[in-house]
């Protein structure tokens, strides 16, 4: 019988009571407690809080403790430099065999999901597994994202971040999140996994309820990150020299890469399907938009 992975749990956190998430954290802390899988940890990285948000945190560990509490819970607080600088400290300091990350004031959709992604990852053994996503908008309306697919990860993530399970030891071999990025960095490491041929797979499995804003909802910042992402990581397969920073935006804009583009990482695909499928469907993608009349290429607000 294949050994059940184990499985951390991280979740960063600042200031949550002065941010008005003093239930929600404490709604996160429970929801990880009531999954029925064994062999979870909840790793909480505090970025040095001064609201108080360290002695709610510790009270519930403590309560949780008496209670009896299924699923050990480690909790860190110092400074951080950020989001992605924390979750880095935090998947340092875990031991399970794969991370998924759990934001603050978001939940993990079913108790039973770490406990079928267990399931699903003992026989797959991929490096990386991602589930379904609950998307929670401002007014509460939730949509149910159920179609899986990694084809698309070169235009933008296609997946959500939090529903994304990765083996542990390939987070920290590519080095963890990179830091240059503020919003994109979640990204730019499935990004960086698929390039470098990093096996994954997918589960019809409901993992991540995840609420819709934050940062990552500023599109004239993600634009720019995007742009920034790209160029690190094409750039040794397609020069970039011929387009102007305008040019790249409007990629991102319009949700097309440049044909050479897609067909130079198809080449460069050789012995990874992953990379072959998603180039094939991002040049078939440009291709059938750019025969559409009404769709603008060169025009960011068109």
């Amino acid at each position: 019988m294949t050994a059940t992975p184990s499985i951390s749990v991280i979740t960063v956190t600042w200031n949550l009571i002065e941010a008005g998430r003093r239930d929600a954290i404490l709604d996160v802390m429970d929801c990880v407690q009531g999954q029925t899988a064994t062999g979870l940890e909840h790793v909480i990285w505090d970025g040095a809080s001064n609201d108080g948000t360290q002695a709610l945190i510790e009270d519930k560990i403590a309560t949780l403790r008496q209670g009896g509490a299924p699923v050990p819970v480690r909790f860190f607080s110092e400074p951080d430099s950020g989001l992605y600088d924390a979750m880095n400290k935090a998947v340092a300091a875990s031991t399970g065999d794969y991370v998924i990350f759990l934001n603050s004031d978001d939940l993990i959709a079913e108790p039973d999901s770490l406990a079928r992604m267990q399931e699903h990852l003992a026989k797959a053994r991929s490096d990386y597994a991602f589930g379904e996503t609950l998307f929670v908008d401002s007014d509460q309306t939730v949509k149910h994202v159920k179609r899986l697919s990694s084809k698309g990860i070169l235009q933008s993530i296609p997946f959500c971040h939090n529903s994304t399970l990765i083996r542990r030891a390939v987070f920290q071999e590519l080095g963890g999140h990179d830091l240059e990025f503020k919003i994109v960095a979640d990204y730019d490491m499935v990004l960086r996994m698929i390039l470098g041929g990093y096996s994954g797979s997918s589960s019809q499995v409901p993992i991540a309820v995840f609420r819709r804003g934050g940062i990552s909802s500023d599109l004239p910042r993600t634009a720019s990150e995007m742009v920034k992402c790209w160029k690190k990581n094409y750039q040794r397969y397609f020069d970039f020299s011929e387009f102007s920073d305008q040019d790249c935006l409007n990629w991102f804009r319009i949700g097309q890469l440049p044909l050479g583009l897609s067909a130079a990482l198809y080449r460069a695909g050789s012995g990874n399907p992953v990379l072959r499928k998603a180039a094939r469907y991002s040049f078939i993608k440009t291709l059938r938009r750019r025969l559409q009349p009404w769709r603008t290429w060169n025009n960011l607000e068109g």
